[in-house]
């Protein structure tokens, strides 16, 4: 997080500087947008054995699925070339772990994970040419939180779901292109964090490497 704080704090000494220089844009400053991505989570596999051994079942083998498709949805309105606020709803996928164990008890321990909410950013741009931009976001997320679990075999669980909402953090950097005054693409790497608790198997964290658009009214 502190280097993305620092490519924030760029973005804005840059934006101060090139303020003169900003593209032209349409007039109206309300703007909507659509992104679809990658995105990669903090479930992992050496975790839940660890677990799995602390609890005592013994001789754990875990595969994790930490990767999905995420999409974001957002309206903004920019108050400045340099500074926007944009609202948004994420889904950030679904994920899971599927692990067998043999000591004491013999079978099988599964969780599954998803995760999606609103959120608000702050978004600091610094135009580079007329039509390439590169801005950062830093904002909140609230975010709903869920975890499945279920055993079989000999193996039982004391619960079997968790759910959190839970206020969060969001922050990212991208590229921004106008292809014309009302649309352009954008390129950017964004991060969630701090979602869910204990009662979901721990706090989520998700990595998003996405491609949108966005459009001018």
């Amino acid at each position: 997080m502190k280097n993305t704080l620092g490519i924030v704090a760029v973005v804005l000494a840059v934006s101060v500087a090139g303020s003169a220089h900003a593209q032209s844009q349409s007039t109206n400053p309300w703007y909507g947008g659509v992104s679809i991505g990658s995105t990669k989570s903090n479930v992992n596999a050496g975790e839940v054995n660890d677990f799995l051994r602390s609890i005592g079942l013994g001789s754990p083998s875990t595969s994790a699925k930490d990767k999905d498709t995420a999409y974001k949805f957002l309206l903004g309105y920019q108050f400045s070339p340099i500074v926007s606020v944009e609202g948004f709803y994420a889904d950030l996928g679904k994920y899971n772990t599927r692990s067998t164990v043999t000591n004491p008890f013999v079978g099988t321990v599964n969780a599954d994970y998803k995760a999606k909410g609103y959120g608000v950013d702050v978004v600091l741009s610094a135009p580079l040419t007329q039509a390439f931009a590169v801005y950062g976001r830093l904002g909140v997320i609230q975010a709903k939180t869920e975890a499945t679990f279920n055993s079989s075999g000999s193996v039982g669980l004391l619960f079997n779901r968790g759910s959190k909402n839970k206020t969060g953090q969001h922050f990212g950097v991208g590229l921004q292109y106008d292809i014309t005054p009302a649309v352009a693409l954008r390129g950017e790497v964004e991060t969630y964090r701090k979602l869910g608790d204990d009662s979901t198997g721990g706090e989520l964290k998700a990595d998003v490497l996405s491609l949108g658009a966005i459009f001018r009214f």
